[in-house]
Order: C-alpha cells, then sequence, then structure tokens
C-alpha cells in the first residue's frame, strides 16, 4: 500500500511539474509575442495588401467565424448517426464539444482581457474588462475554433493531420491581416483550442480504456 502511494505520489509530482512548464511556457511564448511581433502588425498588414490575398483570406476566413465550425460538427454527426461505429461521427460530436469548451474559455477570458482590436482607434491606457465595442482582440476566437477543431479530427485521422492544421493557421494569420487581431491572439486562441481538444481526446481514450 505504502509504495503505491509513493508511486501515485509521484506520478502526481511529475504531471504538477509538466503542467507547471507548460503554463509558464505559454506565458512566455505569448508575452514575447506581444512584445516583439504585436507592434509591427500594422506595417505588415499594409505591406502584404494585395487583391490575391484579399481572396485567399475571404474564403478561409468564414471557417473560423462564429459558430460555422461548431454547426458543420453538428450536422456531421448527425449524418453519420445511421453508421455504427462511426469514427467520423465520433471525431464530429467531440469536436463540437472542444468547439463548445474552447470558445467558452475563450470568450470569458477576451471580455476579461478588454484588449482593442488592431483596426480599431479606441486605445485604453490599462487592460481590463470592458463593454465598449472592438474590445476582444485577446484570444482570437477564430484561432480558437479552428484549432480545438482541427486538434480532434487530426486525432482521428492521423493522415490529415498537416493539412488541417495548415488550414487552420492560415485562417488564423487570416485575422492578423485582417488588422483584426495581433499575433499574439492567434497564438493564445491556438493554444486554448488545442489544450482543450486534447484534454477531452485523453479523457475520451482513458473512459475507452478503464477497466
Amino acid at each position: 500500500m505504502d509504495v503505491a502511494l509513493v508511486e501515485a505520489a509521484a506520478r502526481f509530482n511529475h504531471s504538477w511539474r509538466r503542467h507547471c512548464l507548460g503554463a509558464l511556457s505559454f506565458v512566455l511564448l505569448v508575452v514575447g509575442t506581444a512584445l516583439l511581433l504585436d507592434p509591427r502588425v500594422p506595417a505588415w498588414a499594409a505591406q502584404w495588401k494585395c487583391p490575391t490575398l484579399d481572396t485567399l483570406v475571404g474564403i478561409l476566413n468564414p471557417i473560423g467565424s462564429g459558430v460555422t465550425l461548431l454547426v458543420v460538427c453538428i450536422m456531421l454527426g448527425a449524418m453519420c448517426h445511421a453508421l455504427p461505429s462511426s469514427r467520423l461521427q465520433a471525431a464530429a460530436w467531440l469536436g463540437a464539444l472542444a468547439f463548445a469548451s474552447a470558445g467558452l474559455i475563450e470568450f470569458t477570458i477576451k471580455h476579461l482581457v478588454g484588449r482593442p482590436r488592431p483596426d480599431t482607434a479606441v486605445v485604453f491606457a490599462a487592460l481590463g474588462p470592458h463593454v465598449t465595442a472592438e474590445t476582444d482582440s485577446f484570444p482570437s476566437g477564430h484561432a480558437t475554433s479552428v484549432f480545438a477543431v482541427a486538434t480532434v479530427f487530426a486525432a482521428f485521422y492521423p493522415r490529415l493531420r498537416w493539412p488541417l492544421y495548415v488550414l487552420a493557421a492560415a485562417v488564423a494569420v487570416g485575422r492578423v491581416y485582417l488588422e483584426r487581431h495581433y499575433v499574439s491572439d492567434i497564438v493564445a486562441g491556438a493554444a486554448i483550442g488545442i489544450v482543450i481538444a486534447s484534454i477531452l481526446l485523453r479523457h475520451r481514450q482513458a473512459v475507452q480504456t478503464a477497466p
């Protein structure tokens, strides 16, 4: 019994240190991006503007807008309902759950932070909760949703992992191109989406392998 308790405590300490290191790395990445890259967003956006990219971003942007991916996942899950043990159905329902869970966290954080968007003239001396429009830049909802769903589907369809992540990254970068988000906004949103989806995937695996 004592040996089991010691092993459990060791696993807990290892997991706790790993999570703390991950959280610290995330904070440093976001802060570093905010300090080094965010001030350059307006200049970059103006420099890269061209009709071709305008069209491409215009096509990709709706993928992460609103509840688009949530509706797609629910529709896929419903259409696959008649198929027994459908991998696509499981991916769709878990994708919908990841979208909703990550979106709730993202929505809460962005309205607590109250960061003005790059393309708005609203400027505040300090960040914090605001009810003013256009103060919901951090984190990016588009990045959160596309990376949450991409992570789920990448787990179910490993061969599509890179195309899914490339598509998610393109949607997220498009938000910077449109000057609707800073780089740190999409980095934070992507991290939230990936982490929440990964937690749900691990929980699903644990439930399936439980005796």
